[in-house]
């Protein structure tokens, strides 16, 4: 075997293209250097331009020491993993003759039989190291490296880890396509990645890209798109500047989805460049100054323009074909738009959206979110990876809340890798993400120490968990609440017995969200969750019907009373009919109650009124101060033994 210098002066090195007279080299490469590199680890690269990691590559060849059957078979390279990367990429049943599956790879490292993971079911299951490391939510991406210790960087999709131990339902789970530059994912079985796979498999020098092929005869034109305009027509710099500061003063703690220096650098090249290469932020800029309309005191005259405006370019089909980070925020500042202004049924809807626009993203997991980040020109519209998370999770903490408050499906994932977000001063979607992850999800990470064996006790101990979360924000208060009362409501379909414990985590949630409401409206921020949160406080108070409850339906429908007073509308005067049309039943019901034990003491005291019949001498006259004991007992001690006695 030749020396490294070799293939340095033929220029393979250095990731130059081999011409036809340098075929000999090329097949020199694949067979000699290449045989003992993990499949796994050049999957998705044009053989043409790889870059050889040179801590892989040793004086001497190393082979793997059995291929696997698959593999055998089909005369694929093969690292003796199990499964290995050839059969989990390609989906094969992996397995060995003589059932020896560790191997010597690259140095020459013992790889382990198996890994052991818990699956979301309690159960376990088997999973190769490779997909043991790669779907944990702290794993970071195998990159390989050049001499320089710069990383491989093709043109082409590459392929990406595709589950996570806490979220997979799965032993294996073939790992997806990714492309970077476009944000765009698709699943290893994907028809259309389907191409790019098989191109891999058939050793092409030159990777066929993510394309639908064939999807369908393309017989008709697709829709055109529209003419936006620019958002300067709509609304001035500074009025945008003024609203977008309620928004990152009063909504951003929560929706932390931009950084509001970056927000507002690119508003300024907005206005004073190009903006018809920005159309996707104009809507983002729109949704933001909107919201921060509906949050201010003072309402922009052109607040509804600016949502028609927004929804105009977020339903435009180039915007979805060119979908973008950008695209995303976007929509998520309509959902929250909707959740303040309209009906449940539109704003699921569209949080619906927003979820699978995050997995066509791929921001569901990890890998792709660290691709993105390196993208030239991500850190300067403030893509780094802490904000992709923080738009994931926080748009899935959203998503799921409408949903489970809505008693409607939320969008499930095959898997989410997505890493935490990391807390940061002057924010609290950390905390928001939390109190919704309480919520049952299978992509949740968040899970019971142990499987409660009823649903009741399983709401049980989600109430207690959400009682733990202590939280300051008042918007997280009245949240946290809310979640609380949805835990009730299925306990109170459950009919089943509640501790008195669980009732009283429920009247505490509450009372802290009254208060929390009301300093909410005195501050003028009509948070959508304000009068909703009070008016089901009042609802669960009149549905628990105990003493302990009934003390605190006084203040809770002060409250309503004065949230209604800060906004006078027909939806806030409709709540507080319904609620005192429920407490007036509720005193209808107990009227009822009650008028039957009065007959009940009626007609005692006509007994008592009868005159009273002699004194029978043979019956003992007993008081309350006598002793009981010995009169129930006493009777009975023959029965027990000649030897007992009271003492």
């Amino acid at each position: 075997m030749k020396d490294l210098s070799y293939f340095a002066s033929s220029g393979v090195l250095d990731g130059q293209e081999l011409d036809q007279s340098q075929a000999f080299r090329h097949q020199y490469l694949l067979n000699e250097v290449l045989a003992p590199v993990p499949v796994y680890l050049i999957l998705g690269f044009e053989v043409h331009t790889l870059v050889i990691v040179m801590s892989t590559i040793t004086g001497k060849r190393k082979r793997a020491r059995k291929a696997c059957i698959p593999c055998h078979q089909r005369k694929r390279k093969c690292d003796a993993e199990y499964p290995c990367g050839t059969c989990t990429t390609y989906g094969y049943n992996c397995r060995y003759a003589d059932h020896e599956t560790t191997g010597v790879v690259g140095g020459g490292i013992q790889a382990p039989l198996q890994a052991e993971r818990v699956d979301v079911n309690g159960g376990d299951s088997m999973v190769s190291p490779v997909a043991a490391i790669s779907r944990t939510p702290d794993s970071r991406s195998y990159v390989a490296q050049d001499p320089r210790g710069a990383s491989w960087s093709t043109n082409s999709p590459t392929v990406v880890a595709g589950a996570s131990a806490a979220t997979t339902t799965t032993a294996t789970t073939p790992a997806g396509i990714f492309d970077e530059h476009k944000s765009r994912y698709a699943g290893a079985s994907a028809a259309m990645a389907f191409p790019h796979i098989l191109g891999v498999a058939l050793g092409s020098d030159s990777l066929p890209k993510m394309h639908s092929f064939a999807y369908n005869f393309g017989v008709r034109p697709e829709e055109a798109s529209n003419v936006h305009g620019s958002l300067a027509k709509l609304i001035s710099e500074d009025d945008l500047g003024f609203f977008s500061g309620v928004y990152f003063s009063v909504m951003a703690p929560i929706g932390d989805y931009i950084d509001p220096r970056i927000y507002a650098q690119r508003c300024r090249d907005y206005y004073h460049g190009s903006s018809s290469t920005a159309v996707t932020f104009g809507a983002l800029a729109a949704g933001v100054a909107a919201l921060g309309s509906f949050l201010s005191p003072n309402k922009y005259p052109g607040e509804s323009r600016l949502v028609e405006y927004a929804k105009a370019i977020l339903e435009d089909p180039a915007s979805i074909r060119m979908l973008g980070i950008d695209y995303i925020i976007a929509g998520a500042m309509r959902v929250f738009y909707l959740r303040a202004t309209t009906r449940p049924n539109n704003a699921w809807v569209v949080s619906c959206t927003i979820m699978h626009l995050c997995e066509a993203a791929g921001l569901h997991e990890e890998e792709n979110i660290k691709k993105m980040a390196s993208v030239a020109g991500a850190a300067i519209v403030g893509h780094d990876a802490d904000r992709l998370r923080r738009i994931f999770w926080i748009s899935w903490a959203g998503h799921n809340m409408l949903s489970y408050e809505y008693d409607r499906s939320s969008v499930r994932f095959g898997a989410v890798t997505c890493q935490a977000i990391i807390p940061i001063a002057g924010s609290v979607a950390d905390q928001f993400v939390q109190i919704a992850q309480i919520i049952p999800s299978p992509n949740s990470p968040f899970q019971l120490e142990c499987k409660p064996p009823t649903p009741g006790e399983e709401l049980f101990e989600r109430l207690r968990a959400l009682d733990k979360l202590k939280v300051t924000h008042p918007f997280l208060i009245v949240t946290k609440a809310d979640v609380a009362f949805c835990f009730y409501r299925r306990i109170y379909q459950l009919k089943i017995g509640i501790p008195d414990e669980i009732i009283q985590l429920v009247i505490n949630s509450g009372n802290a969200a009254v208060e929390a409401a009301e300093q909410l409206v005195n501050q003028g921020f009509l948070f959508w969750n304000v009068i909703g949160g009070v008016f089901q406080y009042a609802c669960i108070l009149l549905a628990i019907d105990t003493p302990a409850a009934s003390v605190h339906i006084a203040a809770a429908f002060k409250g309503l009373e004065n949230l209604v007073k800060a906004a006078d509308t027909g939806m806030t005067r409709r709540a507080l009919s319904m609620a005192r049309h429920l407490l007036s039943l509720n005193m209808a019901k107990k009227r009822r109650e009650l008028a039957q034990l009065e007959a009940v003491e009626a007609s005692y005291e006509s007994f008592q009124a009868q005159p009273e019949p002699e004194a029978n001498t043979g019956v003992p006259d007993m008081g309350w101060g006598d002793d009981w004991d010995q009169f129930l007992i006493e009777p009975y001690l023959s029965m027990l033994g000649p030897d007992i006695q009271l003492q």
